[in-house]
């Protein structure tokens, strides 16, 4: 409830703020009618609010005030007296904030209904304007390109502390390795204070949902209880911007397919260290996975033979194929695959994965888990002739050190017996063009959408936090998710598992 207490506080703030500009173009003309229906306006949203937060008070004059501009609304002029007075409602609505922000009782609104039941009556009162207090500005709005700057500022010097810091000790002088320490302190907090600004609560898309899915539901004609849990968890705005259509895919299919006349649908989110999971769950029909694992092969997915051997994670799998969800499914199978092979390919790239969970006949769960933000990422530098590169941590399983002559080929692919499991090879340095050095190798098990594979490196250097920075929109984007520089200052491109095949 605080969150939405201090939104509410700096939205009527704004809200305060416009009534004054708007009062004060009518006192040049009263007949600007563009104003008076602007100040009808907010005070119609205040009202909203205040009923929402439970200030019945400010509600409740917000209300009056409606009906005493009617007149001014259908003339399209407002009455002096009423215009003076609305200056003392404006004046009342910063004193009943200012009681909030202080967590004190709020100004009673006995005299000031008392004066709006006079005017609506015609009978003369006497307006006085009180003395207005300057107000301490305890918050500002920042446009969000402007901050975004900042942010890409303070991810250039963590690049150039990087620097700074190994060459510091290069020199071996105390004093400078001193104040180079401290330095990188500052940098650090300042990168963490930026980040914090740049963070929004769930809410943010979170709060589109229930209207449609209460539009869609009457549409439907079904009876459909929606929650939402979690929404007040903050999460990098860059995952705030691509949230939204994957959550609105898992909804509507959660409605459309898993709820079948009365049902209830929970939108819930929870934090668990630097990632997020918010699951979309239903008490629906739940998922047949035999007609999943049959229609898989009608549509020669999978043969007969391999369907024999299909777990459920394999058939949850299917579920996310595009040639299997692109086609119109019995309604048996909730018709789970419309849409999830979209949903699962922007999770993937963001570094997240999906999860499904069910039950015929009880229901579904479909997880979404996502860092919580995509600007700094975490990520393995490995080398290749010379060139660094870059796999994000999220990807990686283990890494081995490997004979090249301990690799065997099957059927043109090269395959590596580890522990109980044969893994398949991918030399990234061919992938890449770059050509490889003989010798031992680095490999590097990565685990993508389900797939283990093994990346075949020169050498790895070791983890580090990567800033994220775009890719020129020439460079192979189904190579790369993105670049970085590392802390020598030369650059390092950032692989995409699932373009390497």
């Amino acid at each position: 409830m605080a969150n939405y207490l201090e939104l509410f506080i700096s939205e009527t703030e704004q809200y305060i703020k416009q009534l004054d500009k708007e009062l004060l173009n009518l006192e040049s003309n009263k007949k600007n009618l563009p104003s008076i229906l602007e100040v009808f306006r907010v005070f119609h949203t205040i009202k909203g609010m205040a009923q929402t937060m439970g200030f019945d008070d400010l509600a409740l004059v917000s209300h009056r005030i409606e009906d005493l501009l009617g007149d001014a609304k259908s003339k399209g002029e407002i009455n002096s007296i009423i215009l003076d007075f609305l200056f003392v409602v404006v004046d009342f609505l910063n004193e009943s904030l200012q009681a909030i922000k202080d967590k004190k009782e709020t100004p009673p609104s006995t005299e000031i209904i008392d004066i709006i039941e006079k005017l609506k009556k015609g009978e003369e009162v006497k307006i006085e304007r009180g003395k207005k207090v300057a107000k301490e500005i305890t918050e500002i709005r920042i446009k969000m390109e402007k901050l975004d700057k900042l942010f890409n500022l303070t991810n250039e010097l963590m690049i150039a502390r990087s620097r700074l810091l190994i060459l510091s000790r290069q020199t071996g002088d105390s004093g400078l390795i001193a104040t180079t320490e401290t330095v990188s302190r500052h940098i650090s907090s300042l990168q963490d204070e930026v980040m914090r600004l740049r963070m929004l609560p769930l809410l943010t898309v979170f709060e589109f949902f229930p209207r449609w899915l209460r539009d869609e539901a009457k549409r439907q004609q079904k009876g459909v209880e929606f929650a939402i849990v979690g929404g007040e968890i903050e999460v990098d705005r860059s995952i705030i911007d691509v949230l939204k259509e994957p959550l609105l895919h898992l909804l509507r299919n959660a409605l459309d397919h898993g709820i079948q006349e009365k049902g209830t649908i929970s939108l819930t989110a929870i934090r668990e260290r630097e990632r997020i999971r918010i699951s979309v769950s239903d008490n629906g029909r739940g998922i047949n996975l035999e007609e999943v694992r049959q229609q898989a092969i009608e549509r020669n997915i999978i043969t007969t033979v391999e369907a024999q051997y299909l777990n459920k994670e394999d058939l949850y799998r299917i579920l996310v194929n595009p040639n299997f969800s692109t086609k119109k499914t019995v309604s048996t199978i909730s018709g789970r695959g419309i849409g999830l092979d979209i949903v699962n390919s922007t999770i993937t790239k963001l570094g997240g994965k999906l999860e499904i969970i069910s039950e015929f006949g009880k229901g579904s769960c479909f997880t979404v888990e996502l860092p919580l933000s995509l600007a700094i990422v975490r990520g393995m530098i490995f080398i290749l002739n010379g060139q660094r590169f870059a796999l994000p941590l999220s990807y990686i399983q283990e890494t081995f050190y490997a004979e090249e002559l301990s690799f065997k080929t099957v059927y043109h692919r090269e395959l590596y017996p580890l522990r109980d499991e044969i893994l398949p090879l991918v030399r990234v340095g061919e992938k890449l063009g770059y050509p490889s050095k003989p010798g031992r190798k680095s490999v590097i098990v990565s685990k993508y959408q389900g797939i283990r594979r093994g990346f075949v490196t020169d050498g790895i250097i070791g983890e580090e936090e990567i800033v994220v920075k775009k890719l020129d929109p020439l460079l192979p984007h189904t190579l790369f998710s993105g670049c970085s520089i590392h802390s020598d200052g030369l650059p390092i491109l950032i692989l995409d598992p699932g373009g390497l095949g």
